[in-house]
């Protein structure tokens, strides 16, 4: 609890905050903090001011929001992680769009789960582990990954037939807050192949890049569908090795619970689902 954060987030000054504290617990009669040695701390009266303007607060955004959707019922609100809004989602939505040209769109990318209710968001989709808590969920697919190179790359090289001949190749790695099994080390563990060390590659820290590493044919990523499913399905991106594929998370929609979906949401949710129906059957 800091006095200087919240100037920050409201782009005032620490003072102006300090002050408007310190007249709003003129007019109410009460403190409302506990100011220590460098913290603060709510009151009784604080706790209680605080529990009561939240709900009010909470209120007045789920009513504005009501309004928004009311007179936006032909926009829809998309949110959804870079990776998938750039490799699936923004390839394929023209087809949606021809279908129902007077729906409008609106994007939200970004790789941290959003607030949906708060974003004024109608439909968000999902990676991995889903907090559920006010969400409806529809699981979509699975994501597998495996050993993924450009086609110009993989022609160049003899048949692969042991997972530790890849130890020889160029290898992309992908760095940062990802799961284990992205890593190629847990890969080659999983194969039965013992590595103390690496060989030296390309490190880059979002699956974005280490996509475009393996289509520039810089080297083997461990990539898959459904993401690359385009790339593979055109032959862009070739499997180099027949070994099983990593199972990583799921892809889930998500839609809040606390209001029913627009007829334009539920038309996208549709063609959504069907999209992934289509690709499991290929």
């Amino acid at each position: 609890m800091s006095f200087t954060r919240a100037a920050e987030e409201l782009n005032v000054t620490r003072v102006a905050v300090s002050q408007q504290i310190k007249a709003l617990e003129s007019y109410l009669g009460v403190l409302l903090f506990l100011r220590l040695h460098r913290t603060l701390r709510l009151t009784r009266a604080g706790e209680r001011y605080f529990e009561t303007v939240s709900f009010a607060l909470e209120r007045i955004l789920k009513g504005t929001n009501e309004i928004r959707r009311e007179d936006s019922k032909n926009t829809i609100t998309i949110t959804s992680s870079a990776g998938f809004s750039s490799l699936w989602l923004l390839p394929k939505i023209g087809q949606f769009r021809q279908e129902h040209p007077e729906i409008e769109m609106r994007f939200l990318v970004s790789d941290t789960d959003l607030n949906l209710t708060n974003e004024g968001v109608d439909v968000a989709i999902r990676y991995g582990a889903v907090e559920a808590v006010g969400l409806d969920l529809t699981f979509l697919v699975q994501e597998y990954i495996f050993p993924t190179a450009a086609k110009v790359f993989a022609e160049k090289l003899p048949p692969i037939n042991h997972p530790a001949e890849l130890l020889a190749l160029p290898l992309i790695h992908l760095e940062g807050k990802y799961d284990i099994q992205t890593t190629w080390l847990h890969w080659f563990k999983e194969q039965g192949v013992k590595v103390d060390k690496l060989p030296r590659g390309i490190t880059v820290n979002t699956y974005n890049n280490v996509v475009q590493t393996a289509l520039d044919g810089q080297g083997v990523a461990l990539i898959g569908p459904p993401l690359m499913q385009r790339y593979l399905n055109d032959g862009s991106l070739v499997r180099i090795i027949d070994a099983p594929p990593i199972k990583r998370r799921a892809f889930f929609l998500a839609v809040p619970k606390e209001h029913e979906p627009s007829h334009a949401t539920k038309l996208f949710n549709a063609w959504i689902i069907e999209q992934f129906s289509k690709q499991e059957c290929q």
